[in-house]
Formats: C-alpha cells, sequence, structure tokens
C-alpha cells in the first residue's frame, strides 16, 4: 500500500454509505485483487473502506423461513466452513473450494470475489510493459485491445462465486445514501467490463441472501494451473423439479465481462427426458450464447471448446443426481 492511501473501518452500515460517496473511495476486502492492482498502479484510489467492523456484514445467519444471509465481509474460508450452510449448499461449497489457494480464501471476502475487478491480458500488466501501448477504455482511453472494433471494454469477469449464487437465485442487499434494496445477483453486473457493476457512488453490497429450499447444482471451472490461475471457463447449473417439467438455471462465467445466463439451454432441458442428444445439443448450444475474446490465455476457441465440454459433463453428473437414466422408460 502506498502512504497515498488510506484505511477507514467504520462500524456501521450508514458510514460505510457516506464514505463511500466520496470520490475515490472503494471497498477492501481481503485485498487479494486491489493490492496487486494497486502495486502495479491499476488503482490509485486514495480511500480504502474496510467492512470487517460491520456488524450486518460480518455475520452468517438464517431467518425463519431457513433462507441463509452470508454477510459481504465474511472471507471466502469462514463460508466455507460454515458446515449447516455448506451442507444445505454444496453447489456453492464447491464453488468457493477452487477459488485459488487455502492462503488466498482465508484472506478474500465472499463479497470481494462477487465485485472481482475485470481482467485483460493487455490491461493486467507491469506499468513498463503499459507503456507501449496507448490507453485503452478501463485506462481512460478510447480504444479496446482485445476487439478493436467494440465500442466498449471486453474485459473479462473471473468471479468463481457469481455464477454460484446466480445459478441459486441468491439475492444481493445493496446499501445506498436513499434505503437499502434487494436485487437478483445477475442483475449485478452490466456486461461493461470497464464499469462492470450496477452501483451508483456510495452503494455496496452488504449482505447475500439464499434461498430456502437449495436447488440440485453442479459447479464446474477450467484453468491451466489449478490454484494460480483465474478460469478459463466455469458454471454453475442448478434444477429444481416440476410435475410435468424442470426449472433450469444455467450460467457460465469468464466468458465476458458478466455472467451470462444460457436461456437457450435452459428451455431445452425444462421438458422431456435428458437423454445424451439433448444434452449434447444443450451443450453446444453454448458455443453461440457465449462470444469470447482474445483477452485469456486459451484464446477464443480453446475457451468454447472448454465451456462446451464443462456443460456436457456437468449436465452428466446432474442427470445422475437427478436419478435418470437418459432414456424414454
Amino acid at each position: 500500500m502506498t502512504t497515498h492511501t488510506k484505511m477507514i473501518e467504520p462500524s456501521a452500515a450508514e458510514d460505510v454509505t457516506r464514505i463511500l460517496g466520496k470520490p475515490g473511495s472503494k471497498i477492501f476486502g481481503g485485498g487479494t485483487d486491489l493490492v496487486p492492482n494497486r502495486t502495479w498502479g491499476l488503482d490509485t484510489s486514495p480511500t480504502w473502506v474496510q467492512l470487517r467492523r460491520v456488524p450486518e456484514a460480518s455475520l452468517i445467519s438464517s431467518d425463519g423461513e431457513g433462507r441463509w444471509s452470508i454477510g459481504a465481509a465474511l472471507t471466502l474460508q469462514a463460508v466455507l466452513e460454515h458446515p449447516q450452510l455448506c451442507a444445505s449448499y454444496p453447489l456453492l461449497a464447491d464453488a468457493i473450494r477452487v477459488v485459488a489457494t487455502y492462503e488466498i480464501r482465508n484472506q478474500a471476502t465472499i463479497g470481494g470475489n462477487l465485485c472481482l475487478d475485470t481482467r485483460c491480458r493487455f490491461r493486467n500488466q507491469p506499468p513498463i510493459w503499459r507503456s507501449g501501448l496507448d490507453p485503452c477504455f478501463k485506462s481512460g482511453g478510447t480504444r479496446c485491445y482485445a476487439a478493436p472494433r467494440s465500442s466498449q471494454c471486453v474485459a473479462i469477469f473471473s468471479s468463481d462465486t457469481a455464477p454460484a449464487f446466480i445459478a441459486l437465485g441468491a439475492q444481493l442487499k445493496v446499501q445506498s445514501q436513499n434505503n437499502p434494496r434487494w436485487i437478483e445477483a445477475l442483475d449485478l453486473y452490466t456486461g461493461d467490463g470497464d464499469h462492470h457493476l450496477a452501483l451508483e457512488t456510495g452503494e455496496w453490497i452488504e449482505t447475500i441472501r439464499l434461498p430456502s429450499s437449495p436447488p440440485l447444482g453442479v459447479f464446474d471451472k477450467w484453468r491451466i494451473r489449478e490454484g494460480i490461475d483465474f478460469p478459463e471457463a466455469n458454471l454453475a447449473i442448478t434444477v429444481v423439479p416440476r410435475e410435468n417439467s424442470r426449472e433450469v438455471r444455467m450460467v457460465v462465467g469468464a466468458m465476458g465481462s458478466g455472467p451470462i445466463r444460457l436461456r437457450t439451454s435452459e428451455r431445452l432441458l425444462a421438458e422431456g427426458v435428458w437423454d445424451d442428444d439433448k444434452l449434447f445439443l444443450a451443450a453446444h448450444m453454448v458455443t453461440g450464447s457465449i462470444h469470447p475474446y482474445d483477452n485469456g490465455q486459451m484464446g477464443v476457441v480453446g475457451r468454447k471448446r472448454a465451456a462446451e465440454h464443462l456443460l456436457y459433463r456437468a449436465l452428466e453428473k446432474l442427470r445422475t443426481m437427478m436419478g435418470e437414466k437418459g432414456e424414454e422408460a
């Protein structure tokens, strides 16, 4: 941290909102993303706000309806080690378990992972490397090196927990200068790599609330080096059996500047038998729903293939969990 950065640790939610309303203030979770960005000159905010003293942001609780709430300031490891929560939502536990390493999970916060900054191989580089390029959208410029014809930044959003929370139907409590509001997890993301969070000045995520009836679900992830690299592709799928149909949620991450719901594949899988042909088609359809750019490590074709492979593998696993045989009776 440079000497120009001031760390503030308020103990009340309203104080956090007030401080964040000032220019240059930013939430500091565990610092596992913010500190490296500061080291490379990618963050110049003069004020960091730590949430760990705010009671509402530091608790795990369950209400009378069986809905669990997770404070955004809790570390990933603290959430992972909560036995009742992880037993109720194994999909979430699976997503957290593959985030980086134990050391990072023990420092990084659940809210920080939901609000992870976007990344691009043309920007997340040392200053001397970036000095050879004109500024891109995310650096205050007017161009994108990953997608030269794009009118906006296409930096990658690499959170592992975001697809899981969206697939589970989680809601987020947004504190603001007016009144707190609840939003669907997917609505947090704009799809613009430069301004990827749909939060106004002074707004911040306090709590994540999970549904009372956890659906069956599967999380999967592909990265080149386990424990080191961000995902090249990840996904979360949940299914709730109905009388003559299913409610399916399919979410892929690391394919764009925000998580993507695969609604076409969801509709295909909502009815009928999950035979091999249907699963193959649903997995293949992902290639038409995602549009990655050459700003990851694997390239465009590799990332699409990874997403398709992960999706088919996850659907096979979910079919087994539902007890379906994949054939007509």
